[in-house]
């Protein structure tokens, strides 16, 4: 059409490591957290805001850019949902001078139900993408969210749900790193 204007991102590089390094750390450390192995949660929301969150939100608005609805939708919801899940523990502090109450278990058991149920729906398309590792990733992540949720509900030990946690992580971080590595040309299996 005359007058409109087709912008065209001619970048080569994905973002897509570095929401994966945003996962794996934050994850790795909640889950070391919920095991007991971690003595305080400090770390946790360091790791919870600036790589599971403000990581993971850049990195799919890049890949927004680039046309990757897939990628752009999971990164930055999850982004998204690790600051929040980090302001929900903060408030209870006084966090921008709102003391609020903590969030009940019933509360904080729907929450993350309901992220569990979106985790599915998107592992669901992740088997078309096919790639095996980002597949296995949101596998454990659908498990990380449903495990949590039954852990608020009283139902499941809190140690277990953060090794499945730590699986998560993990799982991200080779994943975010076989990525560097193919990209530089150092094939992994992945």
């Amino acid at each position: 059409m005359e007058g409109e204007v087709t912008i065209k991102d001619t970048t080569a590089g994905s973002p897509a490591a570095v929401g994966f390094y945003g996962l794996g750390f934050a994850a790795s450390f909640a889950g070391l957290l919920n095991m007991g192995m971690i003595p305080d949660a400090l770390m946790v929301i360091a790791m919870a805001i600036m790589l599971g969150g403000i990581a993971e939100v850049i990195a799919g608005l890049q890949l927004w850019r680039k046309g990757d609805t897939f990628g752009a939708s999971a990164f930055t919801i999850f982004g998204l949902w690790w600051l929040g899940f980090s302001y929900i523990n903060l408030a209870p502090a006084g966090l921008f001078d709102a003391t609020m109450a903590a969030a009940s278990n019933a509360s904080m058991g729907y929450f993350t139900l309901l992220w569990g149920i979106i985790a599915i729906l998107l592992t669901i398309a992740t088997l078309k993408i096919g790639v095996k590792m980002i597949i296995v990733v949101f596998v454990v992540l659908d498990l990380t969210f449903l495990s949590l949720a039954l852990v608020f509900f009283g139902l499941f030990p809190l140690a277990i749900s953060g090794l499945i946690t730590l699986i998560t992580g993990l799982c991200s971080l080779y994943l975010a790193n076989a990525l560097v590595m193919d990209a530089v040309g150092i094939k992994v299996p992945f």
